[in-house]
């Protein structure tokens, strides 16, 4: 926690240094790693770097291509080039690594640790309690504050499909032997990072958020999952999936149409709700956030370093919050995109 505290230069209570938090990100059993997830470049007794890692293997092709997102990544500014020298070890463990987003020194350097530009991943938004978000936005003076609420006006009577008869959510405790099967059965034409009932359930224990589950039902038969969480107003679509229905396309648009309206109404039936947040990183994905009623608010650029051209060609990675660190971070002072 030192090494984050003096990298970042943060005072010991923030959030992101929470010890139940590190814990959690970096000791407590979840993801398929037969390593440690948090690296440390020290000298003697001296720790010059520490570099996060998060495993997400990617199903692409009928085989898996090994992966790893990174977090925390920090290096003393005594020893330049200190977090670089880490980092590129740490990259040496997997077939590919990404970085998505990240601070404008992180993508200065990254190019030199032979990162490409694959994509990027679209930050999308819903306004669904404008007078509530209203009050509970931190001030900034009456004129912006008017033109803000003015605008979100707007934004929030964005149409939004209706959930298609038959289709609905449960509410699950856990992951358990009943849901595991189907978590195999989702594939797709673009990587995706693998999911197992342990790694969901992982997630679900996270301290940082009160992180739900909720199976998506077509009749009686289970069609995918999906992740919500909520931190004060702002509630997050931080996973989904669908899985292939025998005889239909992979990603047949209208399912996926009506596997996010489903998550977003869900979330937005929640009274505290005043925004909902989502990503997308592929086409099929933004096609159903916005049929939703969502407005695009920016990208986050996703990098790969590919030095085996393992996805040599492939169409866009198919990421989702939880795969990185957005899921949970959070600042009172900007607690809304909109």
């Amino acid at each position: 926690m030192e090494a984050l505290v003096t990298g970042f230069r943060v005072t010991p209570d923030a959030p992101f240094v929470d010890r139940r938090l590190l814990l959690w990100k970096y000791f407590e059993p979840g993801p398929r790693w037969e390593g440690t997830r948090s690296y440390l470049l020290k000298e003697g007794d001296s720790v010059r770097a520490h570099c996060g890692v998060s495993p997400m293997n990617l199903g692409f092709g009928g085989g898996i291509v090994t992966c790893l997102c990174f977090t925390d990544w920090v290096g003393s500014q005594r020893f330049p080039g200190a977090g670089v020298l880490l980092k590129r070890k740490i990259m040496g463990f997997a077939e590919t690594a990404i970085v998505v987003g990240g601070t404008a020194d992180t993508r200065a350097i990254i190019p030199r640790l032979n990162y490409k530009d694959a994509g990027n991943v679209g930050v999308f938004v819903r306004v669904v309690r404008l007078w509530k978000q209203f009050r509970t936005r931190p001030k900034e003076g009456i004129g912006k504050e008017v033109a803000r609420l003015a605008r979100n006006a707007m934004w929030s009577h964005a149409p939004a499909m209706a959930i298609p008869e038959g289709w609905s959510a449960v509410r699950l405790q856990s992951f358990d032997s009943v849901y595991a099967p189907i978590l195999n059965q989702f594939s797709s034409t673009h990587p995706t990072p693998e999911r197992s009932a342990d790694y969901l359930n992982y997630w679900l224990r996270c301290p940082a958020a009160e992180i739900a589950g909720f199976a998506i039902l077509k009749g009686s038969r289970i069609r995918g999952y999906f992740l919500l969480t909520r931190i004060e107003g702002q509630a997050r679509i931080i996973d989904i999936r669908l899985v292939r229905e025998e005889g239909a396309d992979l990603e047949e648009q209208a399912d996926w149409n009506a596997a996010y309206a489903l998550a977003a109404k869900t979330a937005g039936d929640d009274p505290e709700t005043c925004e909902i947040s989502a990503v997308a990183s592929t086409e099929f994905a933004q096609v159903a956030l916005l049929s939703s009623g969502f407005r695009r608010r920016g990208s986050l650029p996703l990098a790969l370093h590919d030095p085996q051209a393992k996805l040599s060609g492939a169409p866009a990675i198919f990421w989702n919050m939880i795969d990185g660190d957005i899921a949970y971070l959070y600042n009172p002072a900007r607690p809304y995109i909109t």
